[in-house]
This record gives structure tokens, sequence and C-alpha cells, in this order.
């Protein structure tokens, strides 16, 4: 193949003359002749980035894809410039100019298009580079704020995401994303309003909240409503301690209240613990309460029992501990106190035998009379002092005149028969024919024990 203007013999695919440096294409043109080889574009390299990076939310990133408009241009040198077939013009060296003057000609025809070639190139790969910056900066907005998503933030989550949608709205996997976090933040109120309705005893209005977001997230698997779900379960949680709380505020057995403990036991809540110590306090409350009133009614053993009952539950109780010793203590004290008693009644028991045997009766009120007939009424009081029913009371007494010499002797029987501990009752005798002052003496009295 030749030029068709200086009639050079071209290379195979050359887009000028070697030898003029006229535009092979725009030589062939005006010549109506076509090159056998279309001219070559510059080719920045066709790219299809696709950063497929790993989505937080449990989906696969969508990957930006340039279009090839971008990343792809075809360099070609306009109709007009340099290059293409020219016309014989006044201003310029004629074909029969000399050699020197045509070479430096066609070095000057080179330098012009390689001059536009380099400048597209450049603005080409400019724009390219801007893009890929633009790309990348969108791929790291929307990684962080995945980060805040899975963290609980979601309000920064969305602001990140909101700087992605400035770069490149057509972010489908951000687009997707900003659903997928608006849904949560939306289950977050909502937990908050239900952990707000727990703090106020709301328990009934909170169950019917948990069971609707229960029913929601119960169908989403994406890895973003994990804390949702924990959050979820805790607050069933503590829902169920606080129905806890007010069942055994109505308790007032020790059995009961243990059984309440280990259903509290099995939920492994902070609100848990705090039941648990609770329902703990509750029992050794009852548990001291019982066994103080054994204790004044000094039944040792059974207000024993209930303080050990108690201290299974709460081992480290102070009040039951001390109320313990107080037990042990007072016991040993009536116990020591008992056989004191004992031994007390038992000696008091056998001074009350010898009194009731040697000293039961109490003669008073002695008194014996002359009448103008000359017979003595001796007359006096008798009282049980002993501890046992006494009966057959005898009085036994002597006479003595004025001058204390012995007159006679003789006895009587009390009246009535019987006397209980602490009865009186009386005596009278008669005797006859003794003229003078007699002085009447009890010499001793006699009874049988009951």
């Amino acid at each position: 193949m030749y030029c068709s203007h200086c009639g050079a013999r071209l290379p195979e695919q050359a887009a000028f003359c070697p030898s003029c440096g006229t535009s092979v294409r725009s030589a062939n043109r005006g010549s109506g002749e076509e090159s056998a080889e279309a001219p070559l574009p510059v080719n920045l390299g066709k790219r299809e980035e696709e950063r497929e990076t790993a989505n937080p939310f449990g989906q696969q990133n969508i990957a930006d894809k340039q279009s090839d408009n971008l990343l792809t241009q075809r360099a070609e040198i306009p109709e007009g410039t340099p290059g293409m077939r020219r016309t014989p013009d006044s201003s310029l060296p004629s074909s029969s100019s000399s050699p020197s003057g045509k070479k430096g000609f066609r070095h000057a025809m080179w330098i012009i298009p390689t001059l536009l070639l380099g400048i597209g190139s450049g603005g080409v790969y400019m724009l390219y580079q801007h893009e890929r910056d633009l790309n990348d900066q969108a791929s790291v907005l929307h990684q962080e704020a995945g980060k805040l998503a899975l963290e609980g933030k979601y309000a920064d989550a969305l602001a990140k995401l909101d700087q992605t949608a400035k770069l490149r709205p057509e972010f489908a996997a951000a687009n997707t994303d900003r659903t997928l976090i608006e849904t949560a933040q939306r289950v977050n109120e909502k937990l908050d309003k239900v952990a707000a309705q727990l703090k106020q005893n709301q328990l009934d209005a909170a169950e019917k909240s948990l069971g609707t977001l229960e029913d929601s997230l119960g169908k989403r698997g994406e890895p973003l409503f994990n804390r949702a779900k924990k959050t979820m379960a805790d607050s069933r949680d503590r829902l169920s301690v606080l129905r806890v709380k007010q069942e055994i505020d109505k308790l007032e057995e020790v059995e009961a209240l243990a059984y309440k403990l280990h259903e509290v036991d099995r939920l492994a809540t902070a609100e848990a613990g705090e039941v648990h110590k609770l329902i703990v306090s509750r029992i050794a409350a009852i548990s001291g309460k019982k066994a103080e009133e054994l204790l004044q009614a000094k039944s040792f053993g059974e207000a024993s029992d209930q303080v050990k009952q108690g201290l299974q539950y709460a081992s480290q109780d102070k009040n039951l501990l001390a109320l313990q010793e107080r037990i042990e203590s007072e016991q040993s004290a009536f116990e020591a106190a008992e056989q004191a008693r004992i031994e007390r009644a038992e000696q008091q028991a056998q001074a009350d035998d010898l009194n009731n045997r040697t000293a039961a009766v109490q003669v008073s009120n002695l008194n014996a009379t002359i009448s103008e007939y000359g017979d003595i009424t001796t007359t006096g009081t008798v009282t049980n002092v002993a501890t046992r029913a006494i009966y057959g009371i005898e009085i036994h007494y002597s006479a003595y005149d004025a001058s204390g010499a012995y007159l006679f002797s003789s006895s009587t029987f009390a009246s009535p028969y019987t006397l209980a501990p602490g009865e009186s009752g009386t005596f009278s005798t008669y005797d006859y024919g003794w003229y003078d002052y007699v002085n009447v003496q009890v010499d001793n009295v006699t009874w049988y024990l009951q």
C-alpha cells in the first residue's frame, strides 16, 4: 500500500505516512480509496472493576461497574487537523522545495498528532482515576456504615450511607443496606419502649409488645438483627423476673418461696440475680419470724429447725446466724434453770412433805372461858398450811391452874372434817366442874394427808 499524497510505500497497519506525515485514512478518503486496515484506537485498557466486599448485612456487595465510555476512549484525530490530506498552499513549501525543508515539515506533522494523542490519553486517564477514587471512597463509607450498624449505632451508620449516596447514588448494595438499617433502627426504638414499660412495671403492655417483636424478628436471618434479638431475649427474661417479683410478695411459706427461687435461677440475667437476692432475703425474714414465735413459747427445737431451714437458702444471713446463737444460748439457760427448778421442786417437795407431816395445821384464836356454873369452854381456829388437803384434824390440849399445876388433858376434832390447802376450820370443847381459873394450852395436833 502507498501513500496517496507522496506515493511512498506504507508499512502495514500504519496510521500516518512515514515520509510526509499525512494521515493514511485522510489521504485515502481524499483519493477515494479505503485503507486495508482501520487505524487502531488509543485504548487505556478497558477495565470492569468489581469490588466484591463482604457485606456485613448478610449479602454480597453489588459491584460498581463503570461505563465503558468512562474507562475506554478512542483517540481520533479530528478532521482538518495536521495529518489530513492537504492541498498546496502558498504559505507552505511546495513539493519542489529542498529536501531539508521537506524533511522538517514531515517531523512537524508527526509532533502535532503525538501531542494531541498524549493530551487525550491524559484526560481519559484522569477521568478514569477520578471515577476509581469515587468508587473507593463509596466502598469505604459503605463498610464503615456496616460496622457502625452492627455496633447498634444506626444514626451514625445512616449518616455514612448518606455520604455514600452523594458519591454513588446508584450504589444498589448501599441502598439495600439503608432499608435494613432503618428497619433495625425502628426495632431498636420499639425495644427501648419495652424497656421503659418494664421499668414502670407495665408488664402486660410490655408482654404484648414483645410478642409482636418476636413474631417480626423471628423471620429475620440477617446478622444485623442479632443485637436486637439478644436485647429482645433479655427483655423477655426481665419480664419473667418481674412476674416472679409480683408473685413472691404474696407468698408466706418458705417451701413456696424456695420453688420460685429455683425458677429464677434458670434465668441468666442481672434482674434474675436481684430477684434471687430478694427471695433469699424474704425466706430469711419468714424463717426468723417463725423462729422468734417458737422461741417465745420455749419450743427451742422447732425454733432451731426453722432457722436451719432458712440458712439452707441464706447461709450468710446475719440475722439468722445471730438468732441461731440466741436460741442455743436461751435453750442452755432454760435447761439449766429447769434443772435448778426441778432440784428446788424436789427439795421443796421434801420440805413440803415434812411440813405436811409435821406442821400442816396452824392453831390460832385459842380461848378458854369458865361459865357461872364452873364449866370450861375452849375454842380456837385451825388452818391447813400444808400443800395437800388434810382431814381428821384432832387438837390435843392440857389445862393448868393459876399456879401452873397440871389439871387435865383432853382432845377435840376440828370442823369441817377435811380442809384443803389454805382453808380454815374451828373447834370447840367443854370441860365440866372446874370452878376456878384454868389455863388451856394446845399440846399437839394430828391429821391425815389426803
